[in-house]
């Protein structure tokens, strides 16, 4: 028997089941060589990994979903001189081509054609920060991200060190012309401009207004994720002398609650539909472009504006808003007391709707679990047993509600007598903060009261009404269209009287425990409105700005 041999290694084709094993690679040897074969299929198979070469990785923006994305590509390799360059893979996302070139000189010249027009379009042809190689190790790449997101956050903390900090008027905070100075930094990526938004939460709680002028921005995509963070301070932003050529990018912002904009030096700005699309967009936008919003910039429409605040009488008006300014101060602060504002005979439900497709985080199962949508739910039990009975059974209920921050100062109010009886009808149409999530909701939200018997729990606890029937109704966040003027309506929001005031600060210092005369203060100091000291409060405590003299 002849001790030379055929040794045959076979493999599958990764990721193929059903494929039949093949010969890879014959290798002829004897018993005396087979050692020195192993060592040849062992080099040979580490050439071959350490040869993978790497792709670059180029951004093309901005590219709108109306443009020929294969001719745009074209376009380039002959621009180029690179009519061979290779793209291994290209992506698309909010007006942003993302391409893997083979070659790295064919990478350098479409580099070089940065600023160059397509059409109508003048492109920004940059480079990934991340690079992306062919079966590349995934703890390097995540450690460069890493590296990458460390010198950008050290981009924006110098920054603000040496343009903030040090500057007595904390209200506005610019970030212009930092791409420039900085390539690493991209405001079109999500990665980029979350860390940004963390850093401004954290840093800049006074701040109002924020300039990210002329810093290359072609799309808005990555600004929507800002309703995430602490943000709500910030009204005023300046996005000028940019590079956001579609209307529809607006979108994006359109969940913000904004008071400023300036588009001035970018493409849109120039379409002439502009102004009444940001308009119609942004009903609370007071100022475009430094110049005021009026009633020429909206859209001609047959319906008529809404109108705010509908009452059938002032003093059912200011009654219904001192009801709901003790019950929504209580149920955000101090949830078990409303309980005595609910007698054994009353009766709540919820309903909850949410967009399809929508990704905003919060407690959305518990609302789920709860609603009681009669259109969707045909099983009888079920929906009897969502009809809350009696005080114990509701505020039970609301012990798995999550812990919320209501604004009833940018509500809507509708108050009215039920026909036929001495019952008051309260809506109210508003939005609630998640705190956990920090997720914004909108709610509907109606009240059926009758006046609290003398001697009763209700009357022994401060509520001069009991509620008999409640009806919530959770959707997701839409801001209001913007509300007919009412120059001649009495404001609905008052000054409390001294009795309530006092009741206020007792309510304000047990739930911050601070001592009665602090807790006067910061109501004083923020118009006597509850929420909003409360979200004073919470941001000064987390400053560590409170000395301990100052509790009980």
């Amino acid at each position: 028997m002849s001790n030379n041999r055929t040794i045959k290694i076979s493999g599958k084709k990764k990721g193929g089941a059903n494929n039949k094993s093949r010969p890879i690679r014959q290798i002829h040897s004897n018993n005396n060589n087979s050692n020195n074969n192993n060592r040849s299929i062992s080099r040979h198979k580490n050439k071959s990994i350490g040869s993978r070469a790497e792709y670059q990785k180029l951004i093309i923006s901005p590219v709108p979903s109306s443009v020929d994305r294969n001719d745009l590509l074209n376009y380039i390799k002959q621009k180029a001189y690179r009519p061979n360059a290779n793209f291994v893979k290209t992506e698309y996302k909010d007006q942003r081509l993302t391409i893997q070139v083979e070659k790295a000189d064919d990478a350098n010249a479409i580099v070089n054609l940065n600023n160059t027009r397509y059409r109508e379009l003048q492109l920004s042809i940059i480079r990934d920060i991340r690079v992306t190689t062919q079966g590349g190790n995934k703890k390097e790449q995540i450690l460069k991200e890493r590296l990458t997101a460390a010198a950008i956050s050290k981009v924006f903390e110098d920054h603000l060190k040496a343009s903030y900090h040090n500057n007595p008027m904390k209200d506005a905070v610019d970030f212009s012309f930092i791409n420039g100075s900085n390539p690493i930094v991209d405001f079109n990526s999500d990665k980029t401009d979350k860390l940004l938004f963390q850093i401004i939460s954290k840093q800049c709680p006074k701040a109002v207004t924020v300039s990210f002028a002329s810093n290359s921005i072609t799309t808005l995509a990555p600004f929507k994720s800002m309703l995430r963070y602490s943000l709500d301070h910030v009204m005023n932003f300046n996005f000028s002398n940019n590079r956001i050529s579609d209307l529809s990018e607006l979108d994006y912002l359109s969940d913000l609650t904004l008071r400023e904009l300036v588009f001035i030096g970018n493409p849109i700005a120039l379409q002439p539909t502009y102004r009444m699309e940001v308009a119609r967009r942004f009903p609370d936008l007071q100022i475009l472009d430094s110049k005021p919003i009026g009633p020429e910039d909206f859209p001609p429409s047959p319906i008529p504006p809404l109108r705010a605040n509908y009452c059938d009488a002032q003093e059912r008006q200011q009654f219904a808003y001192k009801f709901l300014q003790k019950y929504l101060v209580a149920f955000d602060s101090e949830r078990s007391s409303i309980i005595n504002a609910y007698t054994p005979e009353s009766r709540f439900s919820t309903t909850f709707v949410t967009d399809k497709g929508s990704n905003t985080r919060g407690t959305t199962k518990t609302y789920q679990r709860s609603s009681r949508n009669l259109k969707k739910t045909k099983n009888v039990q079920k929906n009897i047993s969502l009809l809350f009975h009696g005080a114990d059974q509701i505020s039970n209920y609301f012990k798995l509600f999550p812990a919320t921050s209501h604004h009833l100062t940018s509500s809507t109010i509708d108050t009215f007598l039920a026909p036929g009886s001495n019952s008051l009808i309260i809506i109210v149409h508003g939005h609630y903060l998640e705190k956990l999530f920090n997720t914004k909701r909108s709610y509907d939200r109606t009240f059926i009261l009758a006046a609290a018997a003398p001697g009763s729990e209700a009357a022994k606890n401060g509520w001069e009404a009991t509620i008999l029937n409640e009806q919530l109704h959770i959707r997701s966040y839409l801001r209001f269209p913007r509300l007919e003027p009412q120059p001649n309506a009495t404001p609905v929001a008052q000054a409390p009287t001294d009795i309530n005031q006092e009741a206020l600060v007792n309510q304000f210092s047990a739930a911050t425990k601070l001592k009665p005369e602090f807790a006067r203060e910061c109501l004083s100091n923020n118009a006597w409105d509850y929420n909003q000291a409360y979200e004073v409060f919470q941001k000064v405590l987390t400053q560590g700005g409170i000395p301990a003299t100052m509790y009980i």
